[in-house]
């Protein structure tokens, strides 16, 4: 493909530092550049808060989108891609299709199905532009928003080899920190499932949890890469694994692509079926009581653990690369097949 000028407008985090750097459009960035595109990162709410004295994105709002659109005049980007930009109104997609008509535009999201807000205002994004991406691929689910029929289109989460460096399938269980761990957030039924992991593990078991869920502290940057490698296994925990409209097909945080990036065996529910992507380099569960025991499992048998986490890896790193995904949406965005696809491809 002839080399193409790519503008992602995103929350790049340039107020904090960058301090979640590893995050969904940074990955996309970089999966860019290393496919042989030029890539200009637009950080929305950073350009909006900086647009006043006030520090407010609210009031800069106005003043942000005529900075985006002047960029756009002048960079005459062949695909303007949207993140989870609720600042930009529909009257500056309409200006931008003006001023640059032969550029395509296209949008993503990360939010699960069942975040009606999100996916209401997702929805909204989607009907400005040429296609939309999202990490379920749920299509029934998708299709209550009302999506246009041929612009709705699954995305995996991507895995950046230059983030996800660690490789803890190498590492003997004993030479690592936890047996198991989760880090997030323990909000909705989460701390009632870690509590449930915990009441069913054999003494000794080294579990850990951390980023955020009772009480700890949120794990940002370097430091949460690092975390995410002190432990053997991880248990991919949705909000509520009892509530069966949050578990969309294919459909996981980006926690998932970061614990099998960093070679984590990991442990998901069995209803969103990701073995189809990620095939024998994941554990299924459809039960507390059956992800106990797989923990158990691996915490006897450490070689079959390092076998999993290995192939894992393997799959996330070579079919989910950032590189492959930030292809995908490029060509489907430019109106070319998506030939050659590891997952499934349109929902509407």
């Amino acid at each position: 493909m002839t080399p193409k000028r790519i503008l992602i407008v995103a929350n790049f985090g340039r107020r904090q530092l960058f301090r979640r750097y590893f995050n969904t459009e940074s990955k996309l960035a970089n999966g860019f550049v290393r496919a042989g595109h030029q890539v200009i990162c637009f950080s929305d709410r950073d350009h909006a808060r900086e647009a006043t004295v006030f520090g407010t994105q609210k009031l800069g709002r106005k003043r942000m989108a005529a900075q985006l659109l002047e960029l756009a005049s002048h960079y005459r980007p062949h695909l303007v891609l949207f993140g989870h930009c609720d600042l930009i109104d529909e009257t500056v997609y309409e200006r931008l299709r003006t001023a640059q008509p032969s550029a395509r535009m296209a949008t993503f999201c990360v939010d699960a199905l069942f975040r009606q807000d999100a996916m209401q205002r997702f929805a909204t994004r989607a009907g400005h532009v040429d296609a939309a991406f999202v990490t379920s691929a749920d299509g029934d689910k998708a299709r209550r928003f009302g999506f246009a029929p041929g612009r709705l289109f699954f995305m995996p989460n991507p895995v950046d080899e230059g983030m996800e460096t660690a490789r803890v399938f190498d590492l003997p269980r004993q030479e690592l920190r936890f047996d198991g761990q989760f880090l997030g957030t323990g909000i909705d039924k989460r701390e009632e499932q870690i509590e449930a992991i915990r009441r069913g593990l054999p003494d000794g078991y080294r579990f850990g949890a951390g980023g955020k869920a009772f009480g700890t502290k949120r794990l940002d940057s370097t430091e949460f890469l690092d975390r995410l490698a002190d432990g053997a296994v991880c248990p991919n925990l949705p909000l509520d694994d009892r509530a069966p409209d949050q578990l969309a097909y294919l459909y996981s945080s980006d926690r998932l692509a970061q614990t099998l990036g960093q070679g984590v065996t990991t442990l998901t529910v069995a209803e969103s079926r990701l073995s189809d992507l990620y095939e024998d380099g994941i554990v299924e569960y459809r039960s507390r009581e059956e992800l106990v025991a797989r923990m158990i499992d691996l915490y006897a048998d450490d070689g079959e653990r390092r076998r999993i986490g290995a192939i894992g890896h393997r799959i996330a790193h070579e079919r989910t690369s950032a590189t492959r995904v930030a292809d995908y949406l490029l060509k489907v965005s430019l109106g070319e097949s998506p030939a050659g696809a590891a997952w499934p491809t349109s929902l509407a």
